[in-house]
């Protein structure tokens, strides 16, 4: 049993098969569909769909899209984008891009660049399309697995890894000028419990002497992985 529990339909799962699917074909999937109502936030396509894919290729699908999302804002709706960045970033869809981290037999060396890649998708798109929840709990839903125990650095393999690629992108991500970068960084490093992690946030708290007390107060409560 993991941490995170969620509700899932009795229905059984809509099979699609993504084996020969395109980039285009695929970032359709992803996002070009009708956006649920209120009622149906709790039961969302991603939870109904099970797909069959090569994990190479669908990984370098994502590296595509972050390395040059700036095409989504034309072709979909916040709506579809806010819906699609979700199913990407969660672990009920199996070819999301925490699947495909996670929980792949890919090579360390193909996962690990789709978490570098993150960057471009924070620095190209999210710094500049207005989201919600799904741009400030990108890095919550990637990272709580060291926060909850899922993950434990001390265990070596992909547990330490996977750890230092996230924090090496988060520590890149910090270092941006943008404020919605720098808080999603914050709300990564406070989840992934990475043992550089106090001291790259003291660097930083000094590097911005003017940061206001809430924000300063933040930036402590993820230094001592006390973030919700």
């Amino acid at each position: 049993m993991t941490c995170q529990s969620y509700t899932l339909s009795m229905e059984q799962p809509v099979q699609v098969d993504l084996t020969n699917a395109s980039f285009d074909e695929f970032i359709s999937f992803l996002f070009d569909r009708d956006v649920s109502s209120d009622s149906e936030k709790q039961d969302p396509w991603y939870w109904q769909v099970e797909t069959t894919f090569a994990p190479e290729v669908i990984c370098s699908y994502y590296v595509r899209l972050f390395q040059q999302p700036e095409f989504l804002s034309t072709r979909f709706s916040k709506a579809q984008l806010e819906e699609g960045f979700w199913a990407i970033q969660g672990a009920n869809l199996n070819c999301s891009a925490y699947g495909i981290i996670h929980e792949s037999d890919l090579p360390f060396s193909q996962r690990a660049g789709c978490i570098r890649s993150m960057f471009d998708l924070f620095s190209h798109l999210f710094s500049k399309q207005s989201l919600d929840t799904s741009v400030s709990m990108w890095w919550d839903s990637m990272c709580y697995d060291w926060h909850c125990g899922n993950r434990k650095r001390e265990r070596g393999g992909d547990d330490e890894r996977l750890q230092d690629a996230f924090f090496e992108t988060l520590s890149k991500l910090l270092s941006s000028a943008s404020g919605t970068c720098q808080g999603a960084a914050l709300h990564g490093l406070g989840h992934l419990h990475h043992p550089e992690t106090p001291k790259l946030i003291e660097r930083y708290i000094q590097e911005h002497p003017s940061l206001t007390n809430e924000w300063k107060a933040y930036a402590l409560s993820a230094a001592k992985f006390q973030l919700m």
